[in-house]
């Protein structure tokens, strides 16, 4: 049943791999084609990033329009604001922060698990995939690899190309 669910969904790309400027798809890597904006937390292509550029919008968000936070303080009260909305982008984000210690955060793995989990309540397919990771491996968590395995079934269920290939590579 879950092996047939598994097989029959998730060949489409998440939504949040669109850019919502120009509706295109993000190429894979994501990060390397592709911005997340704090204020918003769309994931903006860097070809719109550039058109915006192009015309003069330097410190606003090209999508949302707010202004660039200046510092990491600001960065953070940004995303916290979101977290506390029940953002699941703004959860996983977050978490990823804590996992690896960035925007001066202390880092907190416990603290990490708990929003990226969050998020995956929430539907995030990223935190869903990171949790995967987190659980199989034994980063950040004691290794489950059972739990691990489902966090990343859930997430290609959902079109997440990374849980797909993990799921994959740990079958073979």
């Amino acid at each position: 049943a879950l092996q047939q669910r598994l097989m029959a969904s998730g060949h489409e790309r998440p939504e949040g791999d669109v850019c919502p400027i120009c509706f295109d798809l993000i190429e894979l890597p994501m990060c390397k084609h592709s911005k997340t904006n704090v204020c918003c937390m769309k994931s903006l292509c860097n070809g719109c990033l550039l058109v915006a550029r192009q015309r003069g919008i330097h410190s606003r968000c090209p999508f949302c329009r707010t202004p660039f936070p200046a510092d990491d303080p600001s960065t953070l009260a940004m995303i916290q604001k979101r977290v506390s909305k029940g953002d699941a982008v703004a959860n996983s984000f977050l978490g990823e922060q804590y996992f690896h210690g960035f925007l001066g955060l202390a880092k907190d793995l416990p603290r990490a698990n708990e929003l990226l989990t969050e998020a995956a309540e929430l539907g995030s397919v990223n935190a869903h995939s990171e949790l995967g990771h987190t659980y199989y491996c034994g980063d950040g968590a004691e290794e489950d690899k059972p739990r691990g395995i489902h966090h990343w079934q859930q997430a290609a269920m959902n079109g997440d190309v990374d849980s797909r290939h993990m799921l994959g590579a740990v079958e073979y």
